[in-house]
């Protein structure tokens, strides 16, 4: 990844959206769907982020490359010892560092939200950010549940941010399902403005 990325050109939209918190001097939480995991690990490497990765083997290999990339990985999820992950974030984000999670992870259904998010949001009173990736050209593991993306070599590479999103803490004791519909239409609007940005680069 780290080689690939190198030859690749950044296309950052959106980043207004966290210009304004950064201003606020208040930290978010990046939300990206669990295919972006591999290249959004590189794209904000360095900032001592405090990324969730599964419990699993699998997710110790992503954890060695959070870690490899200069972030914090918090191991855990929403079906493996999800309560003190959650916790885990939660600290993070109050002692003023930036935190990321994936909604749809470790096992999916691909592009559908769990409710942990919301409520590392909602705990920490920090906002969560959409957050997505798409490359011109790229690879597509098609045996994976998350389908996961991998750019090409010299692809341009566009990284799409979203709006912040507000969780109440209240809201989520009485109307969660209202609240993960909400983001997750959030999130996929921001999804279909940066494969709309890659698919438009091809025909330059």
């Amino acid at each position: 990844m780290q080689t690939i990325m190198i030859t690749c050109r950044k296309r950052r939209i959106g980043g207004e959206n966290i210009e304004k918190l950064r201003k606020q001097g208040k930290p978010w939480i990046y939300a990206a769907w669990h295919d972006n995991t591999a290249a959004a690990v590189w794209a904000e490497r360095g900032q001592g982020v405090a990324m969730m990765a599964s419990a699993s083997e699998d997710g110790e290999l992503i954890a060695r490359g959070i870690a490899a990339f200069g972030n914090e990985p918090i191991r855990g999820s929403s079906s493996a010892a999800g309560d003190s992950a959650v916790r885990a974030m939660v600290r993070a984000l109050r002692a003023g560092r930036l935190a990321a999670v994936t909604p749809d992870g470790p096992r999916g259904p691909r592009y559908q939200l769990h409710p942990g998010s919301l409520w590392i949001a909602g705990l920490s009173t920090c906002p969560l950010v959409p957050y997505h990736i798409e490359a011109s050209r790229q690879w597509v593991l098609k045996k994976s549940w998350d389908r996961h993306k991998i750019p090409k070599p010299f692809a341009t590479v566009y990284i799409s941010i979203g709006e912040p999103f507000v969780v109440d803490k209240a809201q989520l004791r009485c109307g969660i399902e209202a609240m993960i519909k909400d983001f997750e239409q959030r999130m996929m609007e921001n999804v279909a403005r940066c494969k709309q940005l890659a698919v438009d680069s091809q025909n330059l």
